[in-house]
């Protein structure tokens, strides 16, 4: 037990990260509360990937730890796309923000950093302790037929949302799934379709649990949190569970499958490599040159930091002191 445990113990930094945080921010220590979000979400990542490793033996931040890093600049570039997206929807707002222009974008990075490691890892958590809803259902046919009614479905998804924002703008979240889909699936990069060409629905939908999941750890952690975000919902703005209007944690489940699709995609440059334990060294194919890699890196920081300036100048609605 005790390599296992030298193995784990990040976990406890991961508790006693949230423990501070949500004590300092309960008791209203101002650069707590700007930084509460933060706090929180890498302390729950740390123990979730903790519980992981401890069931499994393998996990995310010990065992693939590359991959590791790889999803969480994934994920801010990931996230800042939403933002981009949210530029024409204006659907959600920034207050409390921290008036120094490095902390904010500082903050900003390792808030967005958590998207696909919060999800990926409450999903891999849900994996390891057992969850297989689904895993035996009627196999569908293997075919690629389908593929130009999930893209054109999929762009459907995206430009009406651009075009009618306030009567469309709940499409944007399940848009990705449909365009990259048939792409993972072409490829053979992990890929929910060829799953369920197998008979097993169970990934489809203990993604859609971890959606539902983070998506309430997304939004209590957001009402204690002092640099947060407000919505501004064009309908179904009531009742309202913290920030969130009841309807729109509706969206959490596709969100989560979208980021699932969306990561599961960068196998393609990989060589078809994925990121869970079961497919981790496999190769299917040249993975794309390093210098791509480097490239694309530097491109999603660039991206951010654009984003960074557009946030600011779009869509912050309140400052701290």
């Amino acid at each position: 037990m005790k390599p296992l445990a030298s193995k784990t113990c990040h976990g406890w930094f991961g508790v006693g990260l949230f423990a501070f945080a949500l004590a300092g921010s309960l008791a209203g220590v101002e650069w707590i509360r700007v930084w509460f979000y933060q706090m929180a979400w890498w302390g729950y990542i740390f123990l979730a990937d903790a519980l992981v490793r401890r069931k499994a033996k393998n996990s995310l931040i010990i065992d693939r730890f590359p991959t590791f890093l790889l999803m969480c600049l994934a994920s801010a570039a990931f996230w800042f796309g939403w933002e981009m997206i949210n530029l024409r929807l204006q659907d959600w707002f920034y207050v409390g923000v921290p008036p120094r222009l490095a902390e904010r974008w500082a903050g900003a990075f390792i808030a967005y950093a958590t998207v696909l490691p919060g999800i990926l890892e409450t999903y891999e958590l849900l994996r390891v302790h057992g969850f297989r809803w689904g895993a035996k259902v009627r196999p569908i046919p293997a075919t690629r037929a389908w593929y130009p009614y999930f893209v054109g479905a999929g762009a459907l998804m995206l430009i009406l949302p651009m075009v009618w924002p306030k009567v469309f703008f709940p499409l944007v979240w399940g848009a990705l799934v449909f365009l990259l889909e048939p792409l993972n699936h072409f490829y053979g990069v992990p890929s929910l379709m060829r799953r369920w060409e197998r008979g097993d629905l169970s990934p489809f939908l203990g993604l859609l649990m971890a959606g539902l999941i983070c998506g309430a750890f997304w939004e209590s952690w957001n009402w204690l949190a002092g640099a947060r975000w407000v919505y501004n919902i064009p309908y179904l703005a009531e009742p309202k569970i913290f920030e969130m209007p009841l309807a729109g944690y509706l969206g959490f489940p596709p969100f989560a499958v979208e980021c699932y699709v969306f990561f599961a995609s960068l196998g393609i440059l990989r060589g078809g490599r994925g990121w869970e334990a079961h497919d981790y060294a496999r190769r299917l194919f040249k993975p794309a040159p390093a210098w791509l890699g480097w490239l694309l890196a530097l491109g999603a920081v660039a991206f951010g930091l654009w984003m960074c300036a557009m946030i600011d100048a779009h869509l912050v609605k309140g400052w701290t002191n």
